[in-house]
């Protein structure tokens, strides 16, 4: 069974019996508890369960309340992605204000922001959502048009919001990296944003987990080099880390934590 088949044979048995225990999941599927313990912290952060001793109760909604949807797990990049918001949280000091970008990876990020004073500016509506009851974060949302299929703010309100402000740090996710194409990102009006992010920001870092080396978004946003920090995984290729090497960009990877 798949990691995915896993997690959803999971939500049906809690929908059903309200109540999980992890002894008898792991006999259930025929893995370690340690592999369950997993499964149940990445649906806890989704937002489908409460952890308890032993094992999860299904979390019950206020109905005035509805839970922001939240990306479902992805198994094959998911531990790499919460270890590049280890390392971003780790470079967030009391007192900054920084701008988390739209997707997953930004997620990580917030997930890991813990005992801080800091604003966040965010376009993306999860990121902010997650961050709602976080004491000493002010959440910053820009407003904006919802992109079709996402939690991504953009347009000319949140153009707008980003008039007049200044940020410290800005964690930018990216769709792809490539020598010939730099940068890019799903949509164009995403990048507009984010170009506008970088304009009021005095640093930039880019965070992308080796799944997006060699590969190609729609939209442009700069060249390599529009970043003096770069946080990804141990396993980027070995070109692109001479490259940033060469170019004078510091890279971070998961390595330093293991």
């Amino acid at each position: 069974m798949f990691a995915i088949e896993r997690l959803n044979k999971i939500k049906e048995l809690l929908l059903r019996d309200k109540r999980v225990d992890v002894f008898e999941l792991s006999e259930m599927f025929n893995v370690t508890e340690v592999t369950i313990r997993r499964d149940l912290d990445k649906l806890e952060r989704s937002g489908y369960l409460v952890k308890i001793y032993g094992g999860a109760v299904l979390k019950e909604n206020d109905p005035l309340q509805p839970l922001a949807p939240e990306p479902e797990p992805d198994d094959s990049a998911d531990e790499e992605k919460q270890m590049i918001g280890r390392i971003g949280s780790h470079m967030i000091e009391n007192g900054d204000a920084i701008y988390l970008g739209p997707g997953t990876t930004c997620l990580e990020i917030a997930r890991n922001i813990k005992d801080k004073r800091v604003t966040v500016v965010t376009n993306d509506l999860v990121t902010a959502y997650h961050l709602r009851d976080r004491a000493g974060i002010k959440v910053i949302v820009t407003g904006g048009d919802l992109l079709p299929s996402s939690s991504t703010l953009t347009g000319g309100f949140a153009l707008q919001a980003l008039n007049g402000i200044f940020i410290n740090k800005a964690f930018i996710g990216v769709k792809g990296v490539n020598f010939d194409s730099g940068y890019t990102v799903q949509s164009y009006e995403e990048a507009l944003v984010i170009h506008e992010v970088m304009k009021i920001s005095s640093e930039v870092i880019v965070a992308a987990d080796y799944t997006k080396y060699n590969c190609t978004g729609f939209a442009k946003l700069g060249d390599l080099t529009m970043a003096k920090k770069v946080i990804t995984n141990k396993q980027v290729p070995p070109e692109y880390k001479k490259y940033f090497f060469e170019h004078a960009v510091k890279l971070y990877t998961t390595f330093e934590l293991e």
